[in-house]
């Protein structure tokens, strides 16, 4: 899509006729002569769907759903993100600082035995 000249994505020419109160699926929202009884029979719910498509609320809805869908993916990627770090990390890293703590203990060890074996030698 071109909008003045720019490429835009659908997204965006969407977000345009909503935001002057013009919805995509329904873009002539006039009430016809003859029609105002209809609009007076409406039931509450029908009427909040009509008032909230004139004032452009409609446009905010669309983003927050599109924003909670967003921050969903990304605090289930941090739920896996912290299962692999309990499951799979945490416990071999305790098994490596376990054996680097044998190994420091054997080093020293074996440096112990070289030094006396250097003054047994002496």
């Amino acid at each position: 899509y071109l909008i003045n000249g720019a490429r835009k994505q659908q997204s965006q020419v969407q977000n345009l006729f909503r935001s002057v109160s013009l919805n995509v699926n329904n873009p002539h929202f006039l009430i016809m002569q003859g029609r105002i009884t209809k609009v007076l029979n409406m039931k509450p719910p029908e009427i909040l769907g009509m008032l909230s498509e004139a004032s452009g609320v409609n446009l905010y809805e669309a983003k927050k759903s599109d924003a909670e869908k967003t921050i969903a993916k990304k605090q289930s990627k941090v739920d896996e993100i912290t299962r692999v770090l309990v499951d799979d990390i945490t416990p071999t890293l305790q098994t490596l600082t376990k054996q680097q703590k044998n190994y420091d203990k054997w080093n020293s060890v074996r440096t112990e035995l070289s030094k006396l074996k250097r003054v047994l030698v002496a």
